[in-house]
């Protein structure tokens, strides 16, 4: 039973001490086939360490370790008081199979979001991300290297409606689709570097302050539309948000 596959745990916020919920990412073998034992109930003791064909020390010290994340709890026996039987402490708990992601086809994703564009469906693709998005923030799951990745796809999807030998004439189709799909208000300012300005951003406008910038979508899609327009990679980045306070996103690009 005992594999290297690493555990994801989202806690329960009120289980905690951290007014944020916690991911821990739990790499230990034997740490994992504890934890999939109290996947499916609590257990005592002495069945963890009869299932695991472990010494009482070795798991004793696992389950230490475990309480101290807040990742499992025990309480007594009822029974027999000088007993503990221990429970998962966590709302969900899922493994992460690395080997399985390495033998996805590289464009599935990709295809998959090609696929809701070809549709129309370039505003329901953006306000399904948004929605997950918000939803796993609730959780403390910040998803933004994903979120910029499928960004990344639309824009890269979306640059052959776009295209335009003319910087100025790209620049205005890159403004007159956000208008259209209600993604926000562009304007362009292109000097050394690129500066755009987004006002009513669809990702943010509605966004508490936390801040920090949350335009992970966007910032992906710009990131990708104009990397594709000069033919090589530029860095963007979010120096202006909504969720930062401000009354506008704001976003750099340079070599």
């Amino acid at each position: 039973m005992t594999t290297s596959n690493p555990i994801q745990i989202i806690l329960n916020e009120d289980k905690t001490n951290s007014p944020m919920v916690d991911i821990d990412i739990i790499k230990s073998p034997m740490k994992y086939e504890i934890l999939e034992l109290l996947r499916h109930g609590e257990m005592k003791f002495e069945d963890i360490v009869e299932n695991t064909s472990k010494s009482k020390a070795s798991i004793s010290m696992h389950l230490r370790d475990l309480r101290k994340e807040g990742i499992v709890n025990y309480k007594a026996d009822l029974t027999d008081n000088r007993k503990k039987i221990f429970y998962l402490n966590a709302d969900f708990l899922g493994s992460i199979d690395t080997s399985k992601t390495k033998t996805l086809k590289k464009d599935q994703t990709k295809l998959l979001i090609d696929e809701f564009i070809e549709k129309g469906d370039v505003e329901y693709v953006i306000l399904l991300t948004h929605t997950c998005k918000s939803l796993l923030l609730e959780f403390g799951m910040d998803i933004s290297p994903v979120l910029q990745k499928i960004g990344n796809h639309i824009g890269e999807y979306i640059f052959s409606q776009l295209k335009n030998d003319d910087l100025d004439t790209f620049t205005k189709n890159i403004s007159q689709y956000w208008l259209k799909n209600n993604l926000g208000e562009l304007s362009f300012n292109i000097d050394n570097n690129i500066e755009i300005t987004c006002l009513d951003c669809f990702e943010s406008k509605d966004s508490p302050i936390i801040g920090k910038p949350s335009c992970s979508l966007e910032k992906g899609m710009l990131e990708k539309l104009f990397n594709m327009y000069f033919n090589f990679d530029l860095n963007i980045d979010e120096i202006m948000c909504y969720s930062m306070g401000d009354g506008k996103c704001v976003y750099q690009l340079q070599p």
